[in-house]
């Protein structure tokens, strides 16, 4: 990916031990992506459609070498729609950080492609899990304590779902904030690379085992998943996915993931299916997702072109 740098120098007060006022020259990065693409459903109320609005954004990332920051500015798919959000914002202090993270350490296991399952994230009520202090004991070691905010009860969701913040839920009841462990252990043995992360938070939990192996031009990857998510009454979650990556030619990427929820008791599954070319700075791409979870049609296919930069 290419990115425009900027040079930067920021202010930058950070609340930590042996931390004061301190001028620190930083480097700005932006990136992001912009294309257009068709999309075809099957048997479902969608209609086919050309979309180029949902494909776009432009992501800001500053690091100052105590604190990192990384703002994202997407389109929204509405004309003229834009969102602005905070994605990472922390301090580093040697092998310590604190602050907001992406998600959870507890899916630090998770190998391999994601567009169905990411693995069994810990997920409360207010789901902010991202809230935490991260230790990295070492390069294939990370220990952490995480989050959540208290979140009030709902009990109706406005008409159209958009309007609903991410951590409102209707009919739940109001949730105390809670703090939880979670760790994350990877280890690549030369042959095949394999890891166990997993955590607990409030009444949620979680365990991923994670396995991926190089044969050539393929990589395939193996996760299990288990745990529960929610607060008070909780939801059993068990999920397997597997998937294989071919770097056909040099241009030429084909990428496959099968995926179940082995909790259900009929054990839907999913396929997704990318297939990429890249010439100069475009990468043609044909997606197609099929079966039991693809949530909005049957199946779902989609031929597009993008750039990034």
């Amino acid at each position: 990916m290419k990115a425009i740098k900027l040079a930067s120098v920021f202010a930058v007060t950070a609340v930590a031990a042996a931390v004061s006022s301190t001028t620190f020259a930083a480097e700005a990065v932006f990136s992001g992506e912009a294309g257009v693409e068709y999309t075809s459903y099957s048997n479902s109320g969608n209609g086919d459609q050309a979309d180029g609005t949902d494909i776009g954004e432009i992501e800001l990332s500053v690091d100052t070498g105590v604190v990192y920051a990384e703002i994202e500015i997407a389109t929204t798919g509405a004309d003229e729609g834009t969102t602005i959000g905070m994605e990472k914002l922390y301090v580093k202090q040697g092998a310590v950080s604190f602050g907001r993270f992406d998600g959870s350490v507890a899916t630090g296991s998770f190998m391999g492609m994601d567009e169905i399952y990411g693995g069994v994230d810990l997920s409360t009520t207010s789901d902010t899990d991202n809230t935490g202090i991260r230790y990295a004991v070492s390069d294939e070691l990370t220990v952490a304590l995480e989050a959540t905010r208290s979140v009030a009860a709902v009990t109706a969701v406005a008409d159209d779902p958009a309007t609903v913040a991410d951590e409102t839920v209707a009919g739940v009841e109001a949730a105390d904030g809670d703090v939880g462990v979670a760790i994350s252990y990877v280890q690549d043995f030369g042959g095949f690379t394999a890891g166990i992360s997993g955590g607990v938070v409030g009444d949620s939990n979680a365990i991923n085992l994670g396995l991926q192996t190089v044969a050539g031009p393929a990589t395939l990857s193996l996760n299990y998943g288990v745990g529960e998510k929610g607060t008070g009454t909780t939801t059993d979650v068990e999920q397997l996915t597997a998937s294989v990556a071919i770097a056909a030619t040099d241009a030429l990427t084909l990428t496959v993931e099968y995926s179940q929820d082995l909790e259900t008791a009929s054990e839907p599954s999913g396929t997704y299916f990318v297939g990429e070319y890249a010439v100069g700075d475009l990468t043609y791409y044909v997606k197609n997702y099929a079966g039991d979870l693809v949530g909005d049609a049957d199946e779902r296919t989609i031929v597009g072109v993008s750039s990034s930069f």
